[in-house]
């Protein structure tokens, strides 16, 4: 694949996904200015540690399997047998519909448990118990995404998601403003469940929604899923069970009130800058995987991604900086402006996952579960003791703090122990324009903390010029973006000429 083409396919699927993106975002936007009146900080605390349960029930008991039958389906799909298609994913299905099963006992049942160990006593076992549809939904809605994204189904994956977002907007602005608090569950359960319906309704036209549950000669074919995605699940847990720890820590060192603060500030930085990412899994693993062991083709395929998630990353973060109070005014209320210093000392978090996320793929694309597990062990390990001794000690400010800090050894970590046993290498101009990045939106951030409104403006305002100036003109020189549309423009002319014509 020539180098031009590479950069072409890549910004083409994050242009595609990331616009969805974009419009998801403005329904989160919604969602959250309405949660945060309708039932403040303390809700919001106790919504996300709901949240953050579902997801670490969830990720124990579905076997990775969302993430395991992506690669396999592709393969299939590419060759071109319908049938073998079919069968497969009804092999998915029928192992989600387990999983689903699974991850509902499991929290039902041990409900009282999790109350104690996450809130201290038993008074949240019912919630919990209420919680516990949930997660099969989540999981059947992993399968089902599963599907579209091994199908490469990419533009109805799109569409099912802007829906889902539009569907969740609604019905959670409308529980929470007639049920206020006491809505918390039904919301988490109602968007599950539409998010769901939603996605089958795509799924289905492409395949029939049909399970093999009396077949064991079937279900011993998801072996592999199994095995394939121990590691990944594996991880998942330690990364939901981190979240978690830290959420407890700060309840009992603080309050709930404190979580809800820290989890709005958690999701200003993560969440509105995650949609550059959004074309990772559906686009660039399965190229990754494609390169085999051509370490210089991997090499070049990573430094690539890595180029454009920087040049993507670089500008939003230094105007997303900038404007963060008037960001937390409108998306939250006055209440939550403590969380303004936590999110600029966290912009960085992001920005160094733009530069290692390529790079942490690799072991799943060699198929080496045991070095991805390790490292995700490891940063694990890193995130809850730096932000919890950043809590501690410096409240919010040292939080953020301590995830610039996590994501910068993870970076680190990762780039180093890649290089060594896979070959990795980062590219020297890749490397340049990282740092160049870097500098400015360092630069920024030091604006921001000042008090003169002119001067964050002025030199924000420069940062993110020459930042985007910068990232045009890799794109217009590497990905020919300027050709690219010059010839659209003339295709859409030749085919309106043609019709003229026709008439």
């Amino acid at each position: 694949m020539k180098f031009k083409t590479t950069y072409r396919q890549i910004i083409k699927y994050t242009s595609l996904l990331g616009g969805v993106q974009i419009f998801n975002v403005l329904m989160s936007i919604i969602r959250n200015k309405c949660a945060a009146y309708f039932i403040g900080p303390w809700g919001m605390g106790l919504a996300d540690t709901y949240a953050k349960t579902a997801d670490l029930v969830g990720n124990t008991t579905n076997f990775g399997i969302a993430f395991s039958a992506v690669r396999r389906l592709s393969e299939l799909s590419k060759r071109g047998s319908r049938n073998a298609v079919a069968m497969y994913v009804k092999l998915i299905r029928s192992w989600t519909l387990l999983t689903a099963l699974l991850g509902f006992l499991v929290c039902l049942v041990f409900s009282p448990l999790l109350s104690l160990q996450l809130f201290g006593d038993f008074h949240t076992t019912k919630g919990l118990v209420l919680l516990s549809p949930t997660i099969p939904a989540l999981t059947l809605l992993g399968g089902e995404m599963a599907i579209l994204k091994g199908l490469h189904e990419l533009r109805k994956m799109a569409s099912a998601s802007a829906l889902s977002a539009l569907a969740c907007m609604v019905l959670t602005v409308v529980l929470y403003w007639v049920l206020g608090v006491h809505g918390i569950l039904p919301v988490l359960l109602a968007t599950a469940v539409a998010t769901l319906a939603i996605t089958l309704c795509f799924t289905t036209r492409l395949f029939p929604y049909r399970v093999g549950l009396r077949s064991m000669k079937l279900l011993r074919r998801g072996g592999h899923m199994i095995r394939l995605g121990s590691a990944f699940i594996m991880a998942g847990i330690l990364g939901s069970g981190a979240e978690i720890l830290v959420r407890v820590f700060i309840q009992r060192t603080a309050s709930l009130h404190a979580v809800g603060l820290y989890a709005a500030g958690f999701t200003l930085v993560v969440s509105y800058a995650r949609m550059v990412f959004v074309a990772m899994d559906a686009d660039y693993f399965p190229r990754l995987s494609a390169a085999g062991d051509n370490v210089a083709e991997r090499n070049d395929i990573i430094n690539k991604q890595i180029d454009v998630l920087v040049m993507l990353m670089a500008p939003f973060l230094i105007v997303f900086s900038l404007c963060l109070p008037l960001l937390v005014r409108l998306l939250y209320t006055e209440e939550f402006m403590l969380v303004v210093p936590m999110a600029l000392c966290a912009a960085s978090y992001m920005y160094f996952k733009a530069v290692y996320a390529p790079v942490s793929y690799l072991a799943l694309a060699r198929g080496d579960s045991v070095m991805y597990f390790l490292m995700e062990a490891l940063y694990d390990a890193v995130f809850v003791a730096l932000v919890c001794v950043g809590y501690y000690f410096r409240g919010l400010v040292g939080a953020g703090l301590a995830l610039s800090a996590a994501n910068f050894f993870d970076l680190l970590a990762i780039s180093t122990a890649y290089s060594w046993r896979y070959g990795f290498r980062f590219q020297a101009d890749t490397l340049k324009r990282a740092a160049i990045h870097f500098s400015l939106l360092a630069v920024s951030l030091l604006a921001c903390v000042q008090t003169e409104l002119w001067l964050r403006i002025a030199v924000c305002g420069l940062a993110a010029a020459i930042s985007l100036r910068l990232s045009w003109n890799m794109m217009s020189r590497e990905a020919n973006i300027l050709a690219g549309l010059r010839s659209r423009i003339a295709n859409i002319r030749h085919q309106m000429g043609r019709k003229e014509d026709e008439q």
